[in-house]
């Protein structure tokens, strides 16, 4: 889908906020959209913390599809799993919809790769996780069904899988999207095996290593070639995935002991499939083992880290794994922002060099910041503002104490003063420290008319 799609779908859904869901569940914040559903932040007293509902477009054909689906997903409970909490129909202004309420996860791996693409290291600490999920899944008959970097999220300091697209081997895609990219040949005729897991997984690999996805659906009919950079450790395990006959694919086994650096033998075929909607029985005589890799070296940071760290500065605070066992957290996330009242047709003049002021005592008497940036705003955007306007950023602290990563924490109610103060709180400095240990740091900037303030408090 395009940005401007993309936008507009956004545009479509952000109408529902504020609506309760059957009189349990407020739509809160907005979180995403595809083209066929919305995720929002909801909150119920039955829960302890916040959850994500997301919203699809009913008829009677994919209600009677994915309502037992997300029952069974429901029952089912992994660790590397996104647990399925509640599920049922609804209507907003009179339309159909399906809902399902689920675990809040804190950042896709979709939300990174604009950003950059994943190491080797990455890429291959990522696997197991993934792998693990898809191991249950597969022993039970069961496959994730869509898997893709937006469908892999960061919980925590955990990597899981969506679950509210699992479906039994002998089930067809859903009506709500058409066969996609990370779809496997054999889905244009009705086929649908775990090797189309793989087929997913290779995908999504070669996209988190290239920033690149795989063309359009239809277009891989042929033999899978790789960009001439690709990375060589994963050259032969994504040609594999991607193999265009599923009995050439690995699977979850041959995989697992890919990534511990040594070979297995492929899993022996199932007795017997379902003709019609199956795949037909695998042969893997013709497709040799994975070649064994040395295992690789233990990573400084793990793969939850960069989901969470990298994303931070452009899309949400989510929290830190800084080192592997260490984790701070923060469920904090911008909400989405209204253009400022009285502003001509919603524009505001474009942002002006920060200005910078030495740093003051916070009212705790410690030093909050060596060095200042305070947005420097424009008479005409000043005069936009009725009071005031509250921007809170925060910050992760590097042991330098220059900031390491900025996000609006607590944003007001235009983006265009979001975006001076997140730009801002970026370049401020703290004293420096012994300990290795990041800080994190809030950075409170208040905008009215008068002038522009801003004051660090240190968050524990």
């Amino acid at each position: 889908m395009s940005v401007e799609a993309l936008e507009s779908m956004s545009d479509t859904w952000t109408r529902w906020q504020g609506h309760l869901i059957n009189g349990v569940f407020p739509l809160g914040r907005f979180l995403g959209c595809s083209d066929h559903s919305g995720v929002f932040l909801t909150r119920a007293g039955r829960y302890p913390a916040d959850v994500a509902i997301k919203l699809v477009p009913a008829n009677r054909a994919l209600t009677e599809a994915l309502l037992p689906r997300w029952k069974r997903a429901g029952g089912l409970a992994h660790p590397h799993l996104l647990r399925l909490l509640e599920w049922g129909g609804c209507q907003l202004d009179g339309l159909p919809y399906l809902y399902a309420v689920m675990e809040y996860a804190d950042q896709t791996l979709a939300q990174l790769l604009p950003h950059r693409a994943l190491t080797d290291d990455e890429a291959r600490e990522m696997l197991p996780p993934i792998l693990d999920a898809l191991a249950f899944l597969h022993g039970r008959k069961l496959v994730q069904g869509q898997l893709k970097p937006a469908n892999i999220l960061v919980v925590g300091a955990e990597l899981k899988l969506a679950s509210d697209t699992i479906r039994h081997v002998d089930e067809s895609l859903a009506s709500t999207e058409g066969p996609g990219v990370y779809d496997p040949p054999e889905a244009l005729e009705g086929s649908s095996s775990t090797a189309g897991d793989i087929w997913a997984l290779g995908a999504s690999l070669l996209e988190a290593l290239t920033r690149r996805p795989r063309s359009g659906f239809g277009e891989h009919r042929g033999p899978i070639v790789l960009p001439a950079d690709f990375s060589p450790p994963f050259r032969e395990v994504v040609t594999r995935c991607l193999s265009a006959r599923p009995q050439d694919r690995p699977d979850v086994t041959e995989l697992a002991a890919w990534t511990q650096g040594r070979s297995a033998e492929p899993a022996p075929a199932p007795d017997a499939q379902p003709a019609a909607t199956t795949a037909r029985p695998v042969a893997r005589e013709s497709a040799p083992p994975l070649s064994p890799m040395a295992p690789p070296p233990q990573p400084r940071v793990s793969i939850s880290t960069v989901l969470s760290a990298v994303v931070i500065l452009g899309l949400g605070w989510t929290g830190v794994h800084l080192f592997r066992g260490h984790l701070t957290r923060s469920a904090a996330l911008p909400a989405p922002a209204a253009p400022v009242h009285g502003a001509s047709q919603g524009r505001a003049a474009p942002p002006r060099v920060p200005t910078t002021r030495p740093g003051q005592l916070d009212r705790a008497g410690s030093p909050s910041a060596l060095h200042q940036v305070i947005p420097d705003v424009p008479l005409s955007a000043r005069r936009t503002i009725h009071g005031h306007i509250k921007v809170w950023v925060r910050v992760i602290v590097g042991q330098d104490g220059s900031v390491f990563a900025a996000v609006a924490d607590r944003a007001g109610p235009s983006r265009y003063f979001q975006r001076l103060a997140v730009e801002a709180a970026k370049q401020w400095t703290f004293p420096r420290t012994d300990t290795t240990s990041r800080r994190l740091m809030q950075v409170r900037f208040d905008f009215s008319r008068e002038g522009t303030t801003g004051r660090a408090v240190p968050l524990h």
